[in-house]
């Protein structure tokens, strides 16, 4: 039964990989593009952008959407569905667009705080951003239906395209045309309108004529503390941007930024399992069953993490080599903050198995304390290290944060909902990655032929460590040939 959950979330989760990863691959797939035509100043603009949409997404929101994650989920009334959704979706739409006009009008005030350099004037970027964050508030929550009526194919297939669509008309205006970082804008507003024009219908079953006060309050009892909690989550994940310009200026913003991503595919891993985890476990009746459920997947979730890990940090030199070309000389000197980034990433996707007994027992009001003291952590640090190491300040400060708050969050669950980890097991993961990612160090700088095999090889005794520890029992290796369809073992 256990495994059968499992099966149920790897396949959950892997659909919405196709749509997320394969999506949100889009912010990788284009970091060879910004790494090579564009200016570090550029990236540094494009960045401290994203990172205001990153913001304002937050408080537009008014955390109504993982509200309707827990409301809309399992088995509810379909009269009651409609009125919650309705009540959601009527109360975005009106404080969406009294936020958008504000920042509509105030563009050339905005541009001028946060990024304006050598008297370029960015007003029209900030007209664009408004457009961006109301058309993507009025299609999340549509998006927000199709996982809590667990519809994965759907949110795949137009994550998939929205970001197809915008990948094609970014190389089409910048590599193509020339028209540099604005179009980047620009191809963010016509996919945020395909999403939401595509999905509509979709709401349109939902969504009716009503708007219940009730409703209304208790969608905003449990979402609302979402809301300082993303904030201080993007405080984490985006304060820094900020900092970087006010201490080192917007050159040092874009460097941080592409190396940055080249640790994206450990983010956007917790990205899609977070997509997939709170409907799963919500899902599950029995609640013994969930301990047992957020049990192995804990442990499954820190190997499969402790890898990639691995094989990213490795790789760090390589990968900026690769992306950035000529302009290589740009980026690697901040190649250091590579394992840093890695790393604080995958805590993060600890934090998020963690929250499976905030939103089984709806204990929301957690989640700002937890979130808000990593914020706090982050942004001293920041303000200590940047000034003096730089970009790798900045990497500490991350990975501090999401390492104390998987700590705080643990803490607070564990009586609450009680999950009997496999402390043992999870010890053994940790000596092994700290086993490997020391024996490979020496080899880091050797960038031949040799090096590169000589630290594959010693990647593979990752699995082989754990394998000479006995990691897995008998029955757990067949148990995992049925999850990932391979054939049992004789």
């Amino acid at each position: 039964m256990i495994f059968d959950r499992i099966r149920t979330l790897a396949k959950q989760t892997a659909v919405y990989g196709m749509g997320d990863i394969l999506g949100k691959a889009v912010g990788v797939l284009l970091v060879p593009l910004y790494a090579r035509l564009l200016s570090t100043t550029e990236n540094g603009v494009i960045s401290l952008a994203f990172a205001f949409i990153g913001f304002s997404a937050a408080v537009y929101s008014l955390g109504l959407n993982p509200a309707l994650i827990r409301f809309l989920s399992g088995d509810t009334e379909p009269k009651d569905s409609q009125v919650k959704f309705s009540t959601a979706y009527w109360t975005l739409i009106g404080f969406g667009a009294v936020l958008s006009t504000g920042i509509w009008q105030y563009s050339a005030t905005l541009a001028g705080t946060l990024l304006t350099s050598d008297g370029v004037s960015y007003a029209d970027i900030f007209q664009l951003i408004a457009a961006i964050v109301l058309l993507d508030t009025l299609s999340e929550p549509l998006f927000t239906l199709c996982r809590a009526r667990q519809r994965s194919g759907l949110y795949a297939i137009v994550r998939f395209v929205q970001h197809s669509i915008q990948l094609g008309l970014t190389i089409y205006l910048i590599a193509g045309l020339g028209y540099g970082v604005r179009a980047i804008f620009w191809t963010n507003v016509v996919s945020s309108a395909f999403a939401l024009i595509v999905l509509l219908p979709v709401g349109l079953r939902q969504l009716r004529l009503v708007f219940k006060f009730s409703c209304f309050r208790e969608l905003l009892l449990f979402g609302l503390p979402f809301v300082p909690s993303t904030i201080a989550l993007l405080v984490i994940n985006l304060s820094d941007r900020f900092l970087l310009k006010f201490f080192l200026g917007l050159e040092s913003v874009g460097t941080f930024t592409v190396v940055y991503k080249i640790c994206l595919p450990m983010l956007l891993i917790v990205r899609v399992f977070r997509a997939a985890w709170a409907p799963a476990i919500l899902a599950i009746p029995d609640r013994p069953e969930s301990l047992e459920v957020v049990r192995r997947v804990t442990t499954y979730f820190a190997m499969g993490g402790a890898f990639l890990f691995l094989l990213i940090s490795t790789f760090g030199k390589e990968f900026i080599l690769l992306i950035a070309g000529a302009e290589s000389a740009n980026y690697l000197p901040a190649r250091d903050i590579i394992p840093l980034i890695t790393l604080a990433f995958l805590f993060s996707g600890i934090y998020i198995v963690l929250t499976a007994g905030v939103y089984v027992e709806g204990r929301s009001r957690a989640l700002p304390v937890v979130v808000g003291a990593g914020a706090v952590i982050n942004f001293g640090i920041n303000l200590i290290l940047i000034p003096r190491i730089g970009l790798t300040g900045a990497a500490w400060s991350t990975l501090a944060a999401y390492g104390f708050m998987s700590l705080l969050l643990f803490l607070f669950t564990r009586r609450s909902f009680p999950v009997r980890y496999e402390y043992g097991r999870l010890l053994k993961i940790g000596v092994a990655l700290l086993v490997v990612h020391v024996g490979v160090s020496s080899y880091l700088d050797v960038s031949t032929a040799t090096g590169v095999i000589t630290r594959l090889i010693i990647l593979l005794v990752f699995p082989l460590i754990l394998w000479g520890w006995r990691f897995f029992d008998p029955q757990e290796w067949a148990d995992l040939r049925s999850l990932f369809k391979l054939s049992k073992a004789n």
